[in-house]
Protein backbone atom coordinates (compact mmCIF):
# COMPACT_ATOMS: atom_id res chain seq x y z
CA UNK A 1 0.00 0.00 0.00
CA UNK A 2 1.85 2.81 -1.20
CA UNK A 3 -0.49 5.45 -0.43
CA UNK A 4 1.54 8.30 1.90
CA UNK A 5 0.11 11.15 4.19
CA UNK A 6 -0.05 14.82 2.31
CA UNK A 7 1.34 18.15 3.48
CA UNK A 8 -1.99 19.40 3.76
CA UNK A 9 -3.24 16.36 6.22
CA UNK A 10 0.23 17.46 8.15
CA UNK A 11 -1.46 20.72 8.38
CA UNK A 12 -4.81 20.03 9.24
CA UNK A 13 -3.22 17.78 12.53
CA UNK A 14 -1.42 20.54 13.70
CA UNK A 15 -4.37 22.77 14.29
CA UNK A 16 -6.44 19.60 15.53
CA UNK A 17 -4.00 18.99 18.12
CA UNK A 18 -3.11 22.39 19.02
CA UNK A 19 -6.77 22.81 19.59
CA UNK A 20 -6.85 19.93 21.65
CA UNK A 21 -4.26 20.51 23.59
CA UNK A 22 -4.99 24.31 24.97
CA UNK A 23 -7.88 23.70 27.40
CA UNK A 24 -6.36 20.31 28.86
CA UNK A 25 -3.21 22.78 29.44
CA UNK A 26 -5.29 25.66 30.46
CA UNK A 27 -7.42 23.19 33.24
CA UNK A 28 -4.51 22.19 34.41
CA UNK A 29 -2.96 24.97 35.10
CA UNK A 30 -5.64 26.86 36.49
CA UNK A 31 -6.08 24.11 38.70
CA UNK A 32 -2.36 24.29 39.99
CA UNK A 33 -2.29 27.87 40.75
CA UNK A 34 -6.02 27.74 42.42
CA UNK A 35 -5.21 24.77 45.04
CA UNK A 36 -1.65 24.93 45.58
CA UNK A 37 -1.61 27.44 48.93
CA UNK A 38 -5.18 26.32 49.52
CA UNK A 39 -5.55 26.19 53.25
CA UNK A 40 -7.99 22.80 52.61
CA UNK A 41 -6.29 21.00 55.88
CA UNK A 42 -5.66 18.75 53.08
CA UNK A 43 -2.18 17.17 54.20
CA UNK A 44 -1.89 15.48 50.20
CA UNK A 45 -1.45 18.57 48.12
CA UNK A 46 1.69 17.30 46.84
CA UNK A 47 -0.21 13.82 46.14
CA UNK A 48 -2.88 16.42 44.54
CA UNK A 49 -0.57 18.28 42.63
CA UNK A 50 1.18 15.43 40.75
CA UNK A 51 -2.08 12.94 40.12
CA UNK A 52 -3.73 16.27 38.40
CA UNK A 53 -0.84 17.06 36.42
CA UNK A 54 -0.20 13.07 35.60
CA UNK A 55 -3.80 12.87 34.58
CA UNK A 56 -3.88 16.01 32.61
CA UNK A 57 -0.82 14.77 30.48
CA UNK A 58 -2.16 10.93 30.23
CA UNK A 59 -5.68 12.73 28.62
CA UNK A 60 -3.92 14.56 26.40
CA UNK A 61 -1.76 11.94 24.85
CA UNK A 62 -5.06 9.66 24.54
CA UNK A 63 -6.41 12.29 23.03
CA UNK A 64 -3.88 13.31 20.34
CA UNK A 65 -3.46 9.33 19.80
CA UNK A 66 -7.08 9.19 18.79
CA UNK A 67 -7.49 12.20 16.68
CA UNK A 68 -4.57 11.30 14.72
CA UNK A 69 -5.94 7.92 14.35
CA UNK A 70 -9.39 9.78 13.10
CA UNK A 71 -7.54 12.32 11.11
CA UNK A 72 -5.62 9.52 9.16
CA UNK A 73 -8.51 7.37 8.53
CA UNK A 74 -10.76 10.39 7.21
CA UNK A 75 -8.23 11.21 4.88
CA UNK A 76 -7.12 8.10 3.55
CA UNK A 77 -11.25 7.45 3.35
CA UNK A 78 -12.10 10.38 0.94
CA UNK A 79 -8.41 10.17 -0.81
CA UNK A 80 -8.22 9.25 -4.88
CA UNK A 81 -6.17 6.17 -4.39
CA UNK A 82 -9.04 4.62 -2.10
CA UNK A 83 -12.07 5.12 -4.13
CA UNK A 84 -10.75 3.31 -7.25
CA UNK A 85 -9.39 1.08 -4.94
CA UNK A 86 -10.89 0.24 -1.92
CA UNK A 87 -14.56 0.26 -0.89
CA UNK A 88 -16.07 1.27 2.00
CA UNK A 89 -17.61 -2.06 3.85
CA UNK A 90 -17.96 -0.50 7.28
CA UNK A 91 -17.72 3.00 9.03
CA UNK A 92 -17.26 3.85 12.32
CA UNK A 93 -16.09 0.28 13.75
CA UNK A 94 -14.83 0.72 17.64
CA UNK A 95 -12.13 -0.18 19.02
CA UNK A 96 -10.55 0.08 22.37
CA UNK A 97 -6.48 -0.62 23.01
CA UNK A 98 -4.93 -0.68 26.28
CA UNK A 99 -1.99 1.47 26.42
CA UNK A 100 0.20 3.19 28.87
CA UNK A 101 -1.60 6.06 29.18
CA UNK A 102 -4.51 4.02 30.05
CA UNK A 103 -7.42 2.96 27.61
CA UNK A 104 -7.96 4.77 24.24
CA UNK A 105 -10.91 4.65 22.39
CA UNK A 106 -11.20 5.22 18.81
CA UNK A 107 -13.41 4.30 15.66
CA UNK A 108 -11.97 3.47 12.21
CA UNK A 109 -13.12 2.07 8.61
CA UNK A 110 -13.12 -1.32 7.55
CA UNK A 111 -12.18 -1.44 3.62
CA UNK A 112 -12.35 -4.32 1.08
CA UNK A 113 -10.47 -4.16 -1.69
CA UNK A 114 -12.49 -4.01 -5.17
CA UNK A 115 -10.88 -6.53 -7.08
CA UNK A 116 -10.59 -8.96 -4.62
CA UNK A 117 -13.18 -10.36 -1.92
CA UNK A 118 -10.65 -11.84 -0.17
CA UNK A 119 -8.70 -8.42 0.46
CA UNK A 120 -10.26 -6.54 3.38
CA UNK A 121 -8.66 -4.51 6.09
CA UNK A 122 -8.62 -1.77 8.78
CA UNK A 123 -6.39 1.22 7.38
CA UNK A 124 -5.32 2.34 11.02
CA UNK A 125 -4.83 -1.01 12.19
CA UNK A 126 -2.50 -1.68 9.06
CA UNK A 127 -0.49 1.36 9.28
CA UNK A 128 0.40 1.54 12.92
CA UNK A 129 0.83 -2.20 12.89
CA UNK A 130 -1.75 -2.43 15.87
CA UNK A 131 -1.76 -5.57 17.15
CA UNK A 132 -5.35 -8.43 15.79
CA UNK A 133 -8.08 -9.15 18.42
CA UNK A 134 -5.87 -8.22 21.15
CA UNK A 135 -7.29 -5.16 23.97
CA UNK A 136 -3.68 -4.67 24.49
CA UNK A 137 -0.84 -2.64 22.23
CA UNK A 138 2.51 -3.30 21.26
CA UNK A 139 4.13 -0.94 24.36
CA UNK A 140 2.57 -2.87 26.91
CA UNK A 141 3.20 -6.15 25.62
CA UNK A 142 7.06 -5.20 25.10
CA UNK A 143 7.18 -3.58 28.82
CA UNK A 144 5.98 -7.36 30.16
CA UNK A 145 7.97 -9.47 28.32
CA UNK A 146 11.14 -7.69 29.15
CA UNK A 147 9.80 -7.35 33.09
CA UNK A 148 9.52 -11.22 32.62
CA UNK A 149 13.02 -11.40 32.48
CA UNK A 150 13.83 -9.11 34.84
CA UNK A 151 11.84 -11.07 37.54
CA UNK A 152 8.88 -13.37 36.54
CA UNK A 153 5.94 -13.87 34.68
CA UNK A 154 3.71 -13.26 37.38
CA UNK A 155 5.33 -10.62 38.69
CA UNK A 156 5.40 -9.00 34.99
CA UNK A 157 2.05 -8.53 34.96
CA UNK A 158 1.37 -7.07 38.42
CA UNK A 159 4.03 -4.46 37.38
CA UNK A 160 2.89 -3.78 33.76
CA UNK A 161 -0.59 -3.43 35.15
CA UNK A 162 0.34 -0.69 37.57
CA UNK A 163 1.99 1.15 34.73
CA UNK A 164 -1.46 0.84 33.18
CA UNK A 165 -3.24 2.32 35.88
CA UNK A 166 -0.49 4.77 37.17
CA UNK A 167 -1.64 6.33 40.32
CA UNK A 168 -5.16 5.11 40.40
CA UNK A 169 -3.69 1.34 40.49
CA UNK A 170 -2.25 1.98 43.79
CA UNK A 171 -4.77 3.89 45.54
CA UNK A 172 -8.05 2.01 44.58
CA UNK A 173 -6.49 -1.30 43.59
CA UNK A 174 -8.55 -1.59 40.12
CA UNK A 175 -8.45 -4.60 38.41
CA UNK A 176 -10.18 -3.33 35.26
CA UNK A 177 -6.59 -3.28 33.10
CA UNK A 178 -5.69 -6.10 35.31
CA UNK A 179 -2.79 -8.13 33.53
CA UNK A 180 -3.01 -12.02 33.99
CA UNK A 181 0.19 -14.08 34.16
CA UNK A 182 -1.42 -15.95 31.00
CA UNK A 183 -1.27 -13.00 29.03
CA UNK A 184 2.34 -12.90 29.70
CA UNK A 185 2.87 -16.00 28.17
CA UNK A 186 0.60 -16.02 25.45
CA UNK A 187 2.77 -12.76 24.20
CA UNK A 188 5.70 -14.32 24.19
CA UNK A 189 4.88 -17.78 23.11
CA UNK A 190 3.23 -15.88 20.01
CA UNK A 191 6.14 -13.92 19.30
CA UNK A 192 8.79 -14.90 16.35
CA UNK A 193 11.89 -14.09 18.66
CA UNK A 194 14.23 -12.79 16.37
CA UNK A 195 17.81 -14.42 16.33
CA UNK A 196 20.51 -11.96 17.19
CA UNK A 197 23.70 -12.61 15.22
CA UNK A 198 26.41 -11.56 18.07
CA UNK A 199 28.74 -7.90 17.68
CA UNK A 200 32.17 -9.02 17.05
CA UNK A 201 34.92 -8.26 19.23
CA UNK A 202 38.78 -7.27 18.61
CA UNK A 203 40.60 -10.62 19.08
CA UNK A 204 42.23 -11.44 21.97
CA UNK A 205 45.42 -13.81 22.45
CA UNK A 206 43.86 -15.92 24.77
CA UNK A 207 40.49 -16.61 25.20
CA UNK A 208 38.92 -18.12 28.12
CA UNK A 209 35.63 -20.93 28.31
CA UNK A 210 33.70 -21.82 31.28
CA UNK A 211 30.94 -24.31 30.84
CA UNK A 212 28.73 -26.25 33.47
CA UNK A 213 25.22 -27.83 33.02
CA UNK A 214 22.19 -27.23 35.55
CA UNK A 215 19.12 -29.52 35.52
CA UNK A 216 15.50 -27.38 35.65
CA UNK A 217 11.87 -29.34 36.06
CA UNK A 218 10.32 -30.65 33.12
CA UNK A 219 6.47 -30.27 32.38
CA UNK A 220 6.23 -32.96 29.39
CA UNK A 221 9.07 -35.11 30.23
CA UNK A 222 9.98 -37.62 32.86
CA UNK A 223 13.73 -36.44 33.51
CA UNK A 224 14.78 -33.11 33.90
CA UNK A 225 15.66 -30.89 31.49
CA UNK A 226 19.44 -30.67 31.52
CA UNK A 227 20.85 -26.69 30.05
CA UNK A 228 23.98 -26.32 29.21
CA UNK A 229 25.47 -23.05 29.70
CA UNK A 230 28.95 -21.63 28.47
CA UNK A 231 30.40 -17.92 29.84
CA UNK A 232 33.65 -16.77 27.19
CA UNK A 233 35.84 -13.54 28.59
CA UNK A 234 38.75 -12.46 27.23
CA UNK A 235 40.40 -11.23 30.93
CA UNK A 236 39.62 -10.10 34.99
CA UNK A 237 40.19 -6.96 36.18
CA UNK A 238 39.57 -5.76 39.67
CA UNK A 239 36.75 -2.83 39.74
CA UNK A 240 36.59 -2.42 43.80
CA UNK A 241 37.79 -3.51 46.40
CA UNK A 242 35.99 -7.11 46.97
CA UNK A 243 34.66 -7.06 43.10
CA UNK A 244 36.45 -8.04 39.68
CA UNK A 245 34.67 -8.26 36.64
CA UNK A 246 35.00 -10.57 33.01
CA UNK A 247 36.20 -8.35 30.58
CA UNK A 248 33.47 -8.54 27.43
CA UNK A 249 31.67 -11.58 28.78
CA UNK A 250 29.56 -13.49 26.55
CA UNK A 251 26.95 -16.14 27.60
CA UNK A 252 25.15 -18.55 25.83
CA UNK A 253 23.13 -21.11 26.79
CA UNK A 254 21.17 -24.35 25.04
CA UNK A 255 18.69 -27.08 25.19
CA UNK A 256 19.81 -29.53 22.83
CA UNK A 257 22.46 -32.51 22.52
CA UNK A 258 24.24 -31.06 20.40
CA UNK A 259 25.78 -28.03 22.46
CA UNK A 260 28.94 -27.75 21.48
CA UNK A 261 28.76 -26.99 17.90
CA UNK A 262 25.66 -24.57 18.82
CA UNK A 263 28.41 -22.31 20.70
CA UNK A 264 31.09 -22.62 18.46
CA UNK A 265 28.96 -21.59 15.88
CA UNK A 266 27.90 -18.41 18.50
CA UNK A 267 31.17 -17.93 19.47
CA UNK A 268 32.90 -17.56 15.77
CA UNK A 269 30.92 -14.73 14.84
CA UNK A 270 32.38 -12.78 18.32
CA UNK A 271 35.96 -13.22 17.70
CA UNK A 272 38.60 -14.56 14.70
CA UNK A 273 39.63 -17.74 15.84
CA UNK A 274 42.82 -17.56 13.42
CA UNK A 275 44.17 -15.03 15.74
CA UNK A 276 43.61 -16.49 19.13
CA UNK A 277 46.84 -18.19 20.44
CA UNK A 278 45.50 -20.35 23.66
CA UNK A 279 41.94 -21.04 24.51
CA UNK A 280 41.36 -21.66 27.94
CA UNK A 281 38.30 -24.77 29.13
CA UNK A 282 37.57 -23.92 32.71
CA UNK A 283 34.78 -26.61 33.90
CA UNK A 284 34.06 -29.24 36.49
CA UNK A 285 35.60 -32.08 34.26
CA UNK A 286 32.20 -33.56 32.91
CA UNK A 287 32.66 -36.07 30.25
CA UNK A 288 30.41 -33.70 27.84
CA UNK A 289 32.61 -31.07 28.41
CA UNK A 290 35.67 -32.31 28.05
CA UNK A 291 34.50 -32.93 24.45
CA UNK A 292 34.27 -29.64 23.44
CA UNK A 293 37.82 -30.02 23.88
CA UNK A 294 38.78 -30.67 19.57
CA UNK A 295 35.48 -28.48 18.79
CA UNK A 296 37.12 -25.59 20.32
CA UNK A 297 39.90 -25.84 18.00
CA UNK A 298 39.24 -24.28 15.26
CA UNK A 299 42.11 -23.21 13.59
CA UNK A 300 45.58 -25.21 13.81
CA UNK A 301 47.38 -21.91 15.48
CA UNK A 302 44.52 -22.12 18.44
CA UNK A 303 46.64 -24.00 21.40
CA UNK A 304 43.21 -25.43 23.85
CA UNK A 305 44.03 -26.45 27.73
CA UNK A 306 41.39 -27.30 30.16
CA UNK A 307 41.39 -25.90 33.47
CA UNK A 308 39.61 -27.80 36.00
CA UNK A 309 37.86 -25.26 38.60
CA UNK A 310 39.25 -24.96 41.76
CA UNK A 311 35.54 -25.18 43.60
CA UNK A 312 34.96 -28.66 42.10
CA UNK A 313 39.09 -29.25 43.40
CA UNK A 314 37.64 -27.98 47.10
CA UNK A 315 34.58 -29.09 46.89
CA UNK A 316 36.09 -32.85 46.48
CA UNK A 317 38.38 -32.14 49.58
CA UNK A 318 35.79 -31.16 51.86
CA UNK A 319 34.35 -34.20 51.69
CA UNK A 320 36.96 -36.45 52.15
CA UNK A 321 37.15 -34.48 54.84
CA UNK A 322 35.23 -32.19 57.55
CA UNK A 323 38.48 -31.51 59.66
CA UNK A 324 39.62 -27.66 58.28
CA UNK A 325 43.05 -28.44 59.44
CA UNK A 326 43.24 -31.41 57.78
CA UNK A 327 41.70 -29.83 54.85
CA UNK A 328 44.06 -26.91 54.99
CA UNK A 329 47.05 -29.69 55.00
CA UNK A 330 45.74 -31.87 51.98
CA UNK A 331 45.62 -27.99 50.00
CA UNK A 332 49.07 -27.41 50.86
CA UNK A 333 50.66 -30.69 50.57
CA UNK A 334 48.93 -30.82 47.07
CA UNK A 335 50.49 -27.35 45.89
CA UNK A 336 53.77 -28.04 47.55
CA UNK A 337 54.23 -31.52 47.07
CA UNK A 338 54.42 -34.51 44.54
CA UNK A 339 51.26 -36.77 43.32
CA UNK A 340 52.56 -39.44 45.69
CA UNK A 341 52.83 -37.81 48.88
CA UNK A 342 48.79 -36.45 48.66
CA UNK A 343 47.58 -40.13 47.81
CA UNK A 344 49.34 -41.21 51.27
CA UNK A 345 48.16 -38.26 53.22
CA UNK A 346 44.80 -39.05 52.20
CA UNK A 347 45.09 -42.69 52.51
CA UNK A 348 45.41 -42.23 56.64
CA UNK A 349 42.39 -39.97 56.23
CA UNK A 350 41.24 -43.15 54.95
CA UNK A 351 42.44 -45.54 57.67
CA UNK A 352 41.46 -43.39 60.26
CA UNK A 353 37.28 -42.90 58.70
CA UNK A 354 36.65 -46.66 57.22
CA UNK A 355 33.11 -46.31 57.15
CA UNK A 356 33.60 -43.31 54.63
CA UNK A 357 36.37 -45.18 52.84
CA UNK A 358 33.82 -45.55 49.23
CA UNK A 359 33.03 -41.67 49.38
CA UNK A 360 36.96 -40.42 50.24
CA UNK A 361 38.39 -43.17 47.20
CA UNK A 362 35.68 -41.70 44.70
CA UNK A 363 37.05 -38.13 45.23
CA UNK A 364 40.44 -38.89 45.85
CA UNK A 365 39.72 -40.67 41.95
CA UNK A 366 38.11 -37.85 41.05
CA UNK A 367 41.35 -35.31 41.95
CA UNK A 368 43.75 -37.90 40.80
CA UNK A 369 42.34 -38.55 36.81
CA UNK A 370 41.95 -34.34 36.36
CA UNK A 371 45.72 -33.73 38.46
CA UNK A 372 46.86 -32.07 35.98
CA UNK A 373 44.33 -29.56 35.14
CA UNK A 374 43.94 -28.67 38.77
CA UNK A 375 47.80 -27.97 38.94
CA UNK A 376 47.44 -25.92 36.12
CA UNK A 377 44.35 -24.28 37.66
CA UNK A 378 45.93 -23.03 40.67
CA UNK A 379 49.16 -21.68 38.76
CA UNK A 380 46.50 -19.69 36.31
CA UNK A 381 45.61 -17.36 39.01
CA UNK A 382 42.10 -16.02 37.54
CA UNK A 383 39.96 -17.96 38.73
CA UNK A 384 36.74 -19.41 37.61
CA UNK A 385 33.38 -17.90 38.63
CA UNK A 386 30.98 -20.25 36.60
CA UNK A 387 29.21 -22.04 39.92
CA UNK A 388 28.41 -18.53 40.60
CA UNK A 389 27.61 -17.78 36.79
CA UNK A 390 24.85 -20.47 36.39
CA UNK A 391 23.53 -20.06 39.69
CA UNK A 392 22.84 -16.18 38.85
CA UNK A 393 21.93 -16.44 35.11
CA UNK A 394 19.83 -20.63 35.19
CA UNK A 395 19.38 -21.30 38.57
CA UNK A 396 18.24 -17.98 39.63
CA UNK A 397 15.18 -17.32 36.82
CA UNK A 398 15.10 -21.44 35.71
CA UNK A 399 14.90 -22.94 39.17
CA UNK A 400 14.50 -21.08 42.22
CA UNK A 401 10.84 -22.06 41.60
CA UNK A 402 8.60 -25.20 42.14
CA UNK A 403 7.64 -24.97 38.39
CA UNK A 404 8.31 -27.24 35.09
CA UNK A 405 8.93 -25.72 31.78
CA UNK A 406 7.95 -26.99 28.22
CA UNK A 407 10.51 -28.58 26.11
CA UNK A 408 8.81 -26.69 23.49
CA UNK A 409 9.11 -23.23 25.17
CA UNK A 410 12.55 -23.51 27.09
CA UNK A 411 14.66 -23.02 24.02
CA UNK A 412 12.71 -19.71 23.11
CA UNK A 413 12.87 -18.58 27.04
CA UNK A 414 16.63 -19.37 26.89
CA UNK A 415 17.58 -17.35 24.19
CA UNK A 416 15.78 -14.55 25.75
CA UNK A 417 17.94 -14.83 28.62
CA UNK A 418 20.78 -15.22 27.09
CA UNK A 419 19.97 -11.71 25.05
CA UNK A 420 19.61 -9.72 28.25
CA UNK A 421 22.62 -11.54 30.25
CA UNK A 422 24.61 -10.21 27.35
CA UNK A 423 23.36 -6.67 27.73
CA UNK A 424 20.54 -6.48 25.05
CA UNK A 425 17.44 -4.40 25.51
CA UNK A 426 14.28 -7.06 24.95
CA UNK A 427 11.95 -4.24 24.49
CA UNK A 428 13.41 -2.92 22.17
CA UNK A 429 13.86 -6.54 20.02
CA UNK A 430 10.11 -6.67 20.54
CA UNK A 431 9.27 -3.67 19.41
CA UNK A 432 10.95 -4.07 16.32
CA UNK A 433 9.51 -7.43 15.57
CA UNK A 434 6.59 -8.22 17.14
CA UNK A 435 4.52 -8.23 14.25
CA UNK A 436 6.85 -10.29 12.16
CA UNK A 437 5.11 -13.63 11.05
CA UNK A 438 8.24 -15.66 11.08
CA UNK A 439 11.40 -16.24 12.94
CA UNK A 440 13.81 -13.79 10.99
CA UNK A 441 18.11 -12.76 11.94
CA UNK A 442 18.54 -9.57 13.06
CA UNK A 443 22.39 -7.99 13.87
CA UNK A 444 23.07 -6.94 17.30
CA UNK A 445 23.88 -3.62 16.57
CA UNK A 446 20.41 -3.21 14.83
CA UNK A 447 18.93 -5.01 17.70
CA UNK A 448 20.71 -2.41 20.36
CA UNK A 449 19.90 0.64 17.83
CA UNK A 450 17.47 3.59 19.35
CA UNK A 451 13.81 2.86 18.60
CA UNK A 452 13.12 7.03 18.76
CA UNK A 453 15.78 9.78 18.21
CA UNK A 454 15.39 11.45 21.65
CA UNK A 455 17.39 14.48 20.07
CA UNK A 456 14.86 15.63 18.32
CA UNK A 457 11.36 16.06 17.70
CA UNK A 458 10.14 13.10 15.46
CA UNK A 459 6.87 13.31 13.48
CA UNK A 460 4.36 14.55 15.78
CA UNK A 461 3.98 18.00 13.55
CA UNK A 462 3.14 20.61 16.41
CA UNK A 463 6.73 20.11 17.80
CA UNK A 464 8.11 21.05 14.03
CA UNK A 465 6.28 24.14 13.00
CA UNK A 466 8.63 26.61 14.50
CA UNK A 467 6.12 28.51 16.45
CA UNK A 468 7.96 28.93 19.80
CA UNK A 469 4.32 29.28 21.91
CA UNK A 470 3.73 27.79 25.44
CA UNK A 471 2.64 24.54 23.85
CA UNK A 472 5.40 24.28 21.83
CA UNK A 473 8.26 24.75 24.98
CA UNK A 474 5.48 22.09 27.24
CA UNK A 475 5.64 19.29 24.89
CA UNK A 476 8.90 19.88 23.71
CA UNK A 477 10.26 19.43 27.36
CA UNK A 478 7.75 16.12 27.36
CA UNK A 479 9.35 14.94 24.58
CA UNK A 480 12.92 15.76 25.51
Amino acid sequence: MKYSISHKLKNVLKNRIKILISPILYETIDFMVDNLLVDNNSNNKYFSLVSNVQSSVRELVRNVVITTFQEIDEDFKSSAYRQSRYFINKSNVERTLITIVGEIHFTRTYYQNKFSNNSRFFYIDKMFDLPKYDHYDSIIKGIAIKNAFDTSQAQSARDTSAIIGNLKYFMDNSTVNNISRQSVYNWIKEWHTPDIVPASFETPETLYVMADEKYIGAQDIEKDIMVKCFVTFEDVVQVSKNRRMLVNRSVFSCYDSNAWPLFMNYIAKRYDFSKIKNIALLADGGTWIKSGLSELKLDSTNSVKFYLCEFHFAQAIHHITSDENERFYLLHIFKTKDKLYFQNAVAQITAQNPKREEIITKKLNYIINNYSAIKSMLELNIGSSMESHISHLIASFFASRPKGYSTNRIKQYLKLSDYKNNGMNIFKIYIQSYNFEETVTINEDVANSYICDNFSNGNIPILNDGNNSQIYQTLNSLAH
